[in-house]
């Protein structure tokens, strides 16, 4: 009975009401946007469709609890809240249960994502008179004097503008 109950074992994510053109537009929305190259990241956007998926059905079992009841009992909305006041309370439950399951599941398709656009990324080109700007934001501009190795940074030792004391002068 829990299989029919949660629907563990459903052969579909839709039920009454719910179009698989609606999912499927959904799901290549998703897809456009991520590009997901790996099983793990499939896996993720499809955490993200799911979840949105099951916050458009709360949606709409919100509005028809309230009809429901509001058309039932002819009474105002505040009393229609008051009344169901749990069933809304465990609705809400699921609601923010689900979105932080997307934020999660958002967030670490997004490391992800940046973690390999960092790994496959080339280096910085070393300068080189073919990809040097010719005013630089900040006025720099390196020396290169062609035909001369470079092996790194050339450091000079400062000059010192003191004159010498010798052990006499103290």
């Amino acid at each position: 009975m829990n299989a029919l109950k949660t629907g563990i074992d459903a052969q579909s994510q839709l039920i009454r009401g719910e179009t698989q053109t609606a999912l499927s537009e959904l799901t290549v929305e998703y897809y456009d946007q991520f590009h997901p190259a790996t099983p793990v990241e499939r896996m993720l956007v499809d955490t993200l469709i799911d979840c949105e998926w099951l916050i458009r059905r709360f949606r709409a079992i919100d509005t028809q609890l309230t009809e429901n009841a509001w058309h039932v009992f002819d009474i105002t909305l505040g009393k229609v809240f008051t009344d169901n006041c749990d069933v809304f309370a465990r609705l809400q439950r699921r609601i923010d249960s689900t979105q932080r399951h997307y934020h999660k599941a958002l967030r670490e398709l997004e490391r992800i994502q940046s973690t390999e656009t960092a790994d496959s990324g080339d280096p910085e080109p070393l300068p080189s008179p073919s990809n040097q700007t010719a005013n630089p934001e900040n006025g720099f501009v390196p020396q290169i004097v062609s035909g001369q190795a470079q092996s790194g940074p050339q450091i000079t030792p400062p000059v010192s503008t003191q004159q010498p004391t010798s052990p006499t002068q103290s």
